[in-house]
């Protein structure tokens, strides 16, 4: 085994590792609302084919991330 060899079986074992830390955000029931639990409006499907589980509309869900950065959450 050469130096090539052992090089990819670290990437392999650094991306094996990063795809399960990944896959579970992704475990649990999906969640698939219309509407944003925050203001009512229809949440865009392609919001929610991105975004797993998603429950608010993208004003929503940035005014809830400021709030989370200026109380330091």
């Amino acid at each position: 085994m050469d130096i090539a060899d052992k090089a990819q079986q670290i990437i392999d074992k650094s991306m094996s590792r990063k795809l399960a830390e990944h896959s579970k955000q992704f475990a649990g029931a999906d969640v698939d609302l219309d509407k944003c639990i925050e203001c009512g409006i229809e949440i865009p499907q392609a919001r929610k084919a991105a975004i797993h589980n998603c429950t608010t509309c993208v004003d929503c869900q940035s005014l809830i991330e400021r709030r989370q950065r200026v109380n330091g959450v």
